[in-house]
């Protein structure tokens, strides 16, 4: 198909003009002979293939050749030598037709060997055969069969969160959560956890309190958060001793705190011009106002969700299997397992597969706890923030860990808490500004934040910018009509036995998501009969999410990647990919107040800046 229009092309070149004559057109073979007679001829087939026409031409060449050696009865005695002449030159054109026509054949050639053999199955929906690891062709992705709904899984759980026990003494556990961070953490990563524990997880220090000392110098550059009134319940309830007064007091004095910020704003532009001129400067720390109080601090807990190791996974599965047969035993019941138990699965199919399909004779089992194991434990007794749940912790399984931290948060938090955010363990999260955006304020705007917003959320004090209040809540940064992947080499590859769509729907990065508890519990319900699919943004945000048309709203400050620039992250709410030594510095350079962080240029116009539509989420 490829191969004869550039024959036919070829044929219609200069060389052959020369021959043929002056037309551009191709002749119909029963006129060639004709043809050679004539100045012109007739093009009325363009089907006659490849190999018919080399056989034309060369027969076209003889007969010339033929024609310029006959001498007319008068014709000059110097006419053979011209015919010679004219002879060598009809040949060299027909040798050169011929040899640019072999050429162009072999690359034409070539380039459809290339597009079918490497083209087509890196980049069309058909080449997208390849397999995952724990999820082959034949591997069941029936989610009930691994996350086990109606059975307890958990095997360790935070002491003081979503709980009426009072295990530590001091009664935070009875207080309702306004704010569940879960970090999806490997059960390795000890580094990250303790990093996180140290910095921006600890809430009781980087809470709401400290958003407006953060953001001093652009106070009245963005809109307050709305009445705590009927937030008191998730208040936390400490004295802060500093001030004397107690976070319910607070929250009656709110509206009288309110009254202050229109002159303190105004305070605040007039002297912004004294301030240093490049981000990252110092200047001395702003002193709160004598009529101020500080803003309250509500519950937020932050807890760290892990799966298992393979070698702990089988341990616990042994034991299991052990328990079960002695208690069948002692009832008197055949302890052997149905036949369906017990077909041997590949190595690859094990990773991702349920309890009961585990085939026995895998791997042997080790008669104690591995030492990993017992690390964890130990970290969940000194810390009490862990929540491990029963399955081999991969970068395939992400998607079973998502719906686990939502059957337990589901299981154990029901009515108990108001926003949940889902978080990976090298993110960081500026919990000030998120809470100022769950209670219906806005960030100010940053010089180095303003590439990370787009035309219709850079408008900071516009009313529209608030968090919409719904009741099915579930927003981040949105992704639209992305493609599955198709290059085996790369992690977020697709194949097409998983899904055969030529886009994903809408989904948000699976970096930092948040949602409300009525969200929680409709993702978590639709997932049980919603086949799994191991990226697990686009699986729950996206297919999930679609299911039951559930909105997905685009927030920019949920960032999926990081700049080097730790202002911009003084005025966003996450950014992703830090090592723990970046998690650490970036806490340190947020919580400076002594660091200046400039605002937009006083001439700063949104009409001159070149920032993104986002067309495709509209």
């Amino acid at each position: 198909m490829l191969g004869k229009p550039a024959t036919l092309s070829t044929l219609n070149g200069s060389a052959l003009s020369k021959g043929f004559g002056e037309s551009d057109r191709s002749l119909p073979p029963d006129d060639l002979e004709a043809g050679a007679e004539q100045s012109s001829v007739s093009s009325t087939s363009n089907e006659t293939d490849a190999d018919e026409y080399h056989l034309l031409i060369d027969d076209s060449c003889k007969k010339r050749s033929a024609k310029r050696y006959e001498l007319s009865p008068g014709g000059s005695g110097n006419a053979l030598p011209a015919a010679r002449a004219r002879s060598t030159t009809s040949d060299d054109v027909c040798r050169c037709s011929r040899n640019r026509i072999f050429i162009v054949s072999m690359v034409v050639f070539g380039f459809v060997t290339l597009v079918f053999m490497e083209v087509v199955p890196l980049n069309t929906e058909k080449g997208r055969v390849g397999t995952i690891v724990g999820w082959s062709a034949n591997t069941s992705r029936q989610t009930v069969s691994y996350v086990l709904p109606a059975e307890n899984t958990t095997l360790l759980e935070p002491l003081n969160v979503c709980s009426t026990e009072e295990r530590t003494g001091d009664g935070s556990e009875n207080e309702k959560v306004f704010l569940l961070i879960v970090v999806c953490s490997s059960a390795s990563n000890f580094e990250a956890r303790q990093t996180i524990r140290e910095t921006w997880g600890n809430v009781s220090e980087f809470n709401y309190n400290q958003f407006t000392r953060l953001h001093a110098r652009l106070k009245g550059d963005y809109l307050e958060a709305r009445s705590f009134e009927k937030l008191q319940d998730y208040m936390r309830k400490e004295t802060d001793d500093s001030f004397g007064v107690t976070n319910d007091q607070f929250a009656k004095e709110n509206e009288n705190i309110n009254d202050n910020i229109k002159s303190s704003g105004e305070q605040s532009r007039s002297s912004k011009s004294s301030h240093g001129s490049a981000n990252g400067t110092t200047a001395p720390q702003p002193t709160v106002a004598a009529n101020e109080r500080p803003s309250p601090s509500f519950n937020v807990k932050v807890v760290f969700l892990l799966g298992q190791s393979e070698a702990d996974y089988l341990h616990q599965q042994t034991v299991s299997r052990l328990a079960r047969q002695e208690a069948m035993s002692s009832r008197g019941i055949p302890a052997t397992l149905p036949p369906s138990h017990e077909a041997p699965l590949e190595r690859q199919q094990f990773e991702g597969a349920a309890a009961e399909d585990v085939d026995p004779t895998f791997g042997a089992a080790a008669e104690e706890l591995d030492e990993l194991q017992m690390k964890v434990i130990n970290e969940s007794e000194v810390y009490g923030d862990i929540i491990q749940e029963s399955f081999i912790d991969s970068y395939n399984n992400l998607t079973l860990k998502t719906i686990m931290m939502l059957k337990w948060v589901v299981n154990n938090c029901n009515g108990r808490v108001k926003y949940i955010v889902k978080c990976d363990d090298d993110t960081f999260i500026n919990v000030p500004n998120l809470l100022q955006v769950l209670l219906g304020g806005t960030v100010p705007l940053y010089k180095a934040s303003i590439p990370f917003y787009d035309r219709n959320t850079i408008a900071v004090t516009s009313r529209k910018n608030r968090l919409v209040e719904v009741k099915r809540l579930l927003t981040g940064f949105l992704f639209c009509e992305v493609k599955p992947i198709a290059d085996t080499s790369s992690k977020w590859y697709s194949p097409n036995y998983m899904y055969s769509k030529e886009f994903y729907p809408h989904y948000l990065s699976g970096t930092a998501y948040l949602m409300n508890l009525e969200a929680a519990k409709l993702l978590y319900r639709t997932s049980l009969t919603t086949p799994i699919f191991h990226l697990e943004d686009v699986y729950l945000t996206g297919i999930v999410a679609d299911r039951v048309k559930l909105r997905r709203y685009h927030h920019p400050l949920f960032f999926y990647s990081y700049t080097k620039d730790l202002c911009a992250l003084r005025g966003m709410i996450s950014q992703h990919q830090l090592q723990p030594g970046d998690i650490r510095s970036a806490y340190d350079f947020v919580t400076n107040g002594t660091i200046v962080c400039n605002g937009p240029e006083p001439n700063f116009s949104m009409a001159r800046m070149k920032l993104q539509q986002r067309k495709k989420c509209q």
